[in-house]
């Protein structure tokens, strides 16, 4: 028999309501022993939402394994979790690319403030041309402003710069662990 020897309401299946009487139907609906879709109940085959080793699923909003390939309700979470992955991978790299360009914005005033040493250092060294036979204490002391513009901006460099190295040392070095575990933070 094929499916066009049967009317098309026959594949439709309906289920039926049995009912012995109405107070065994009202003890049941008190009792709750017919399922109620109002709450969850607490199930300890399932993880602690929150913990490391816990994905909410996105088909049916319960919590599961991360080892589990696929929810209970069927959806496939490796691929949630591996697209999760891709979306935390390229934000990590567009935030280290924002981070580049706003350290460059600021570091470009800063290295204009090294030009100030330049007029400390050409005294010192016309002086060593035109009378180089004698190194006096003047000359090394018109080299103490240059060394302390010099230091000052190296410190600010490295403290302005500090955020990018920590996002550089992230890119180059994350693996699937490092974005388990910062997943884990970011959910707490």
């Amino acid at each position: 028999m094929s499916d066009t020897d049967f009317p098309a309401d026959v594949h439709v299946l309906r289920p039926r309501k049995v009912s012995v009487s109405s107070k065994l139907d009202s003890f049941l609906d008190k009792a709750g022993l017919v399922p109620s879709c109002s709450g969850e109940l607490n199930d300890n085959t399932r993880p602690i939402a929150g913990s490391i080793n816990a994905i909410i699923c996105a088909d049916c909003s319960q919590v599961e394994y991360l080892t589990r390939d696929y929810c209970r309700c069927g959806h496939y979470l490796n691929g949630q979790l591996q697209d999760e992955f891709i979306v935390w991978e390229r934000n990590i790299h567009s935030e280290h690319a924002e981070l580049l360009g706003m350290l460059e914005r600021t570091l470009k005033p800063l290295r204009l403030y090294y030009l100030l040493a330049i007029p400390f250092m050409l005294v010192p060294a016309v002086y060593a041309i035109f009378w180089s036979g004698s190194f006096t204490l003047s000359s090394l002391l018109w080299w103490m402003p240059v060394l302390l513009i010099a230091g000052a901006g190296a410190f600010a460099e490295s403290l302005f710069s500090r955020p990018l190295k920590e996002s550089t040392c992230l890119v180059e070095n994350y693996t699937f662990d490092t974005f388990i575990e910062q997943r884990h933070v970011r959910h707490l």
